[in-house]
């Protein structure tokens, strides 16, 4: 999904594109951490309350914000590293 959310052509719907982004980090993030979150007080809440902030209909919503800010450099950082890892994968498969 990064690669259609850079690729040139913008006729995808990149605004859902990047949520969906943000959001599979954030689940992966979560199935390692849920054990520890889930005992705070009102984590549900907060979650629920992030998870609308991320596909907020606006320009500066926070699917926007943290792909621009964490994900993206991250990954044009790492984009060889990955590519390998994925090609490995395939050719296994």
């Amino acid at each position: 999904r990064i690669k259609a959310i850079e690729s040139p052509n913008k006729d995808d719907d990149t605004q859902w594109l990047t949520y969906w982004v943000v959001y599979g980090i954030f689940s992966i993030a979560e199935f390692f951490s849920d054990i520890f979150l889930s005992w705070f007080p009102f984590y549900y809440m907060l979650k629920c309350g992030f998870l609308l902030w991320c596909m907020a209909p606006s320009p500066s919503n926070g699917a926007e914000f943290l792909y621009h800010r964490i994900i993206r450099p991250f990954f044009l950082k790492h984009e060889a590293q990955l590519d390998s890892v994925v090609q490995d994968l395939k050719d296994k498969a």
